[in-house]
């Protein structure tokens, strides 16, 4: 008797431990990013922001960016797919075409270089805010964004 009291605790113990492990397991998600009308070739600078914060500061740094891409890409349509874990995002994109590592403007202060945001979100002046971008992540999704 005193084996099996012993044996039912220590099952017990073991589906409990079980049960917790999945429980706490982060979720991950495809993320599939389409870009499409990429005029000229150079550099495509993706950031992927999880906060408005930082989506929103006029911060430059890379600090910000949870997650960041940089490759060369060609004229014609880019597709990126990524694995990020269960939660809210927003993207930012340009192209740097004349590969100085830095989105230009002219004497005006319109852009130069292509551009883009999730949801293909725009404002007025600058970029969109966070929310207006935002991509909940709670199952495999693509995401299509048209630069301008």
């Amino acid at each position: 008797m005193k084996k099996l009291k012993i044996l039912i605790l220590l099952l017990s113990f073991s589906i409990n431990a079980q049960f917790n492990n999945d429980s706490t397991k982060i979720q991950r998600f495809k993320l599939k990013i389409e870009i499409s009308k990429i005029k000229h070739e150079g550099n495509l600078y993706l950031a992927i922001y999880n906060n408005a914060i930082d989506f929103n500061s006029r911060d430059g740094s890379n600090d910000r960016v949870y997650y960041g891409i940089k490759e060369n890409v060609k004229i014609g349509n880019y597709i990126k797919e990524i694995e990020l874990n269960k939660g809210i995002y927003s993207v930012k994109i340009y192209i740097d075409k004349n590969y100085n590592n830095k989105f230009d403007f002219n004497i005006f202060g319109l852009p130069k270089e292509q551009y883009g945001f999730s949801n293909d979100a725009m404002n007025l002046f600058g970029a969109p805010d966070f929310e207006k971008a935002l991509i909940k992540l709670n199952i495999n999704k693509t995401i299509k964004i048209n630069l301008r």
